[in-house]
């Protein structure tokens, strides 16, 4: 049975997470999906080599070695080394749940054309505990073009390519601007433009929570990554963001603009250095629109 299965090749850039990777490969290891799965770790460049730790893994992943090139950059060359039929992406620090990969392959599967999946996700401390009641995104979620380029529902480490999907849109963007932040999320824009969106409304996902963890709790950084992810799918094709969005770059930058403000206050930020941070950004975006 498990001949019939489609291959899938897990990618894991890392970049001092030798603390973690053990226990991200741990979990790799655990899934209960039958089929092939093949694990390349990209080591891009770190001191601590995370490579050496992920060789050394019963689960004998293929090390890629590269000079540190950015996330985005590893990524690439990961998917360029892959051979499965599907693509997921795990970050070194980040754990799965063992049912992730059968659960959305199964999905996947069904939809009778090249897809891309993605799953509900939860925070945790390295200690195991939940870092907060909430799960992400919402169980209520109608995933669409539109509703993404509102919001970036898509934590990288859920999910999960059609590998023509990736073809087809080029890999993650990897413009200076983006390395500052939202490379994963132009690419989610770009594959939703060209194919189906599967959510799976089930936790399957842990990301942890440290100090040289990417998730994001600084929200005029989450803006300047949204803005230029919005402006590199703009660059990638004019039509289908006017047409598909539903909005004008403008508008979608404005109502970004009003999310930001709304987390800002939520979290009683007074800093008067933050709100000039964000009403600079917020010019600085309004000003490139097209």
């Amino acid at each position: 049975m498990a001949a019939s299965l489609p291959s899938v090749t897990v990618v894991i850039p890392a970049f001092r997470q030798a603390t973690f990777v053990r226990g991200c490969l741990d979990s790799v290891a655990a899934q209960s999906y039958g089929g092939q799965i093949e694990v390349v770790v990209v080591d891009d460049g770190c001191p601590e080599r995370s490579g050496d730790v992920a060789a050394a893994h019963p689960i004998s992943p293929k090390v890629i070695r590269q000079p540190n090139s950015g996330v985005a950059a590893a990524r690439n060359r990961g998917i360029a080394e892959s051979t499965g039929r599907y693509v997921a992406f795990l970050d070194a620090d980040d754990r799965w749940h063992p049912s992730k990969l059968k659960i959305q392959i199964e999905r996947l599967e069904a939809q009778g054309a090249p897809a891309f999946s993605f799953t509900r996700y939860r925070a945790i401390h390295p200690s195991g505990q939940v870092a907060d009641d909430q799960q992400h995104p919402s169980a209520s979620l109608q995933p669409s073009l539109q509703s993404l380029a509102r919001q970036n529902f898509v934590g990288c480490s859920t999910a999960v390519v059609h590998r023509l999907c990736l073809e087809e849109v080029g890999g993650f963007p990897d413009s200076t601007a983006l390395r500052r932040g939202g490379q994963d999320y132009a690419l989610w824009l770009r594959i939703a433009s060209i194919a189906p969106l599967v959510f799976i409304p089930e936790v399957l996902v842990d990301y942890m929570v440290h100090p040289g963890s990417r998730v994001g709790n600084d929200a005029v950084k989450n803006f300047d990554g949204a803005v230029y992810a919005l402006r590199s799918f703009q660059a990638w094709s004019e039509e289908r963001f006017v047409s598909l969005t539903g909005r004008s770059y403008r508008a979608l930058v404005g109502l970004r603009a009003l999310d930001m403000a709304r987390d800002l206050k939520r979290r009683s930020t007074l800093d008067v250095r933050t709100w000039r941070r964000a009403a600079r950004s917020c010019w600085l975006a309004l000003a490139s629109a097209r």
